[in-house]
């Protein structure tokens, strides 16, 4: 009987939680419940003649740890089966990575690798996300006098003032009254300054072409990854829980 990878996937983790927890549980039982596999009983016998002997107390086994092994090993031999066909399976399961556009960027990846190559991809992207861009507002272009990849911001010039003070003749003098003057400050212009500013950031264009590429990567992961996963595997003979458990156990099978 042939099984799909992502089929024993899906139920990997629950197996491996129920054969945890029924393990736990007889670890508890075997540590703190002793009782459960002895058998108890106190009898009073009276010294009297033609008294019957009357008991007192009484406790029976409620189970034997051969029993008890067996239960929690058909459970725990499911878990072992699952985890060995999904190694199995991951041997030969494989698939190209193929974007949207066709291009085939990789060949034969085993679905463990995809899987692993998903999470990197995720982890570049947050990456080039993080890339600051040039302000589009300066106006960047490819110094051509600079190294490829350093951009020149537009020119930007301004005037430079300075602050002089002049008189300002409010009244001019008369024969009664003589000239009224007062300070006033004004901004002279002395001169401009030429702001010149280079930068080696990236565009936005160009951001976000990696971030598509980045984004395009990971689907074409994802879809090889679920391509890989239809692989088969024959669960039939794939099984070694079983044998596993029996040899460990051998010894409570009625060996001796």
């Amino acid at each position: 009987m042939a099984t799909k990878l992502h089929e024993l996937l899906a139920v990997e983790s629950n197996l491996e939680n129920q054969a945890t927890k029924t393990r736990t549980d007889l670890i508890n039982t075997f540590t703190s419940k002793r009782h459960l596999f002895a058998e108890k009983r106190v009898t009073f016998r009276p010294l009297a003649e033609g008294t019957a002997e009357q008991t007192e107390e009484q406790s029976d086994i409620q189970s034997t740890v051969a029993s008890e092994i067996k239960w929690v090993n058909e459970i725990a031999a499911k878990a072992l089966d699952a985890s060995h066909q999904i190694d199995v399976a991951n041997t030969i399961a494989k698939a190209d990575v193929v974007t949207e556009d066709g291009k085939t960027v990789l060949t034969g990846l085993p679905a463990t690798s995809l899987l692993q190559l998903e999470k990197r991809l995720k982890e570049i992207h947050d990456l080039v996300v993080a890339i600051p861009t040039l302000d589009p507002a300066k106006g960047f272009e490819q110094d051509a006098a600079r190294p490829e990849g350093v951009f020149k911001a537009r020119d930007v010039v301004k005037p430079r003032t300075k602050k002089t003070i002049r008189p300002l003749i409010l009244y001019e003098a008369t024969k009664e009254h003589p000239a009224q003057v007062k300070e006033v400050s004004e901004d002279l212009e002395v001169g401009t300054v030429l702001h010149q500013e280079w930068c080696s950031l990236i565009t936005p264009a160009k951001k976000s072409d990696l971030i598509d590429r980045c984004d395009r990567l990971i689907r074409a992961v994802k879809r090889a990854r679920a391509r890989a996963n239809e692989q088969e595997v024959d669960v039939k003979d794939n099984k070694v829980g079983e044998k596993l458990l029996e040899y460990v156990f051998y010894p409570l099978n009625g060996a001796k």
